[in-house]
């Protein structure tokens, strides 16, 4: 089973069924989303015995069970099925920051990506950053929203502090293996969360005058002035 499992791998053949689009979540406006990539796809044999079951989808699907299982009680969280590998299946389990949970996330949201100027409410960034911190202890991927937060929490520590203004001049939703970290000068649509895992997030940020480039890989964090 090992061997076929490796051949599989090598020839990019996937194991698992792709998550049927009908099932997918899209990106909202007002929701953060935080797909935890699911270890045990390529791990089955750390969570089951292959000789438990008939064939590898059988135990694909019962190491995935125990996953969703360690996370549900980890986290305190439902999550949903979901698919961010574009091309080949990377089987991950969303789950939702939404404004039941965070109150101001529509209009930070809404004021953040229309370009206009935020002078009111900016800890509220960093209310967000605690909804979303204690699942980076396992391999995330944040939708646009999410990066923003990881984005703005980037600037505030080069500042200091709290900006008394943010703006944001520009977004793009980059490719992750382009090492080129060029600030993007118009506010851009996000992907699909289907390519989420290609995805870096790109974001041109200026707060109290001082212009930055972030760019939010997974949960890695990399901001320069301009």
């Amino acid at each position: 089973m090992g061997i076929i499992k490796s051949i599989r791998k090598l020839l990019g053949l996937q194991h698992s069924e792709p998550t049927p689009l009908s099932r997918q979540r899209e990106e909202e406006p007002d929701e953060v989303l935080i797909f935890v990539v699911d270890e045990s796809y390529d791990r089955i044999d750390e969570y089951v015995n292959w000789d438990d079951y008939a064939d590898e989808w059988a135990a694909t699907e019962a190491a995935s069970e125990i996953f969703l299982e360690r996370i549900r009680a980890e986290f305190d969280a439902e999550f949903d099925e979901a698919n961010i590998g574009p091309g080949a299946d990377l089987p991950a389990f969303v789950t939702v920051i939404a404004s039941s949970i965070v109150p101001l996330i529509p209009w930070l949201m809404a004021i953040f990506f229309s370009g206009k100027p935020i002078v009111d409410n900016i800890d509220a960034w960093r209310t967000l950053l605690g909804k979303i911190r204690p699942f980076v202890s396992r391999t995330v991927v944040l939708n646009r929203n999410g990066a923003a937060v990881l984005a703005m929490d980037a600037v505030f520590e080069d500042i200091g502090g709290i900006p008394k203004q943010v703006i944001l001049h520009g977004y793009k939703p980059g490719y992750r293996y382009d090492d080129d970290l060029i600030a993007p000068q118009e506010i851009e649509d996000p992907m699909p969360t289907l390519n989420l895992s290609m995805v870096k997030h790109v974001f041109h940020i200026e707060a109290d005058g001082i212009s930055y480039v972030v760019a939010v890989d997974g949960t890695k964090v990399t901001a320069k002035r301009i």
